[in-house]
């Protein structure tokens, strides 16, 4: 199991959102319902899901920048992913999907 942070923001609960999974960053969009172009949490495929973007990522500061490598890019379709991480993606994505598809009942 995966160290899985979200940075709570002062603005709602859906849309963009950004954290920390272990040493690594991510930040995603992830919608109230489940659209067509989301990634399945069950198998990370192009289909009915609740994040619509995603990206997996770590920075390297570097003297006068800082570098960006990117583990995983999900717009629309998966632009980068790299299988050695394929269960911590598998484990965010499912937790966005089952965090953000809570109700709550008054």
């Amino acid at each position: 199991m995966f160290n899985i942070k979200v940075n709570y923001g002062t603005k709602s609960r859906y849309g963009y959102i950004k954290g920390e999974i272990d040493n690594f960053s991510w930040f995603a969009l992830v919608h109230k319902d489940e659209v067509e172009f989301g990634i399945s949490p069950e198998n990370l495929e192009i289909g009915k899901g609740r994040v619509s973007r995603l990206c997996l990522y770590k920075d390297i500061p570097m003297s006068n920048y800082t570098k960006r490598l990117i583990y995983a890019n999900y717009k629309r379709e998966w632009d980068v992913f790299n299988r050695t991480y394929e269960k911590m993606i598998m484990d965010l994505v499912g937790y966005l999907d089952r965090i953000y598809s809570i109700k709550a009942v008054k």
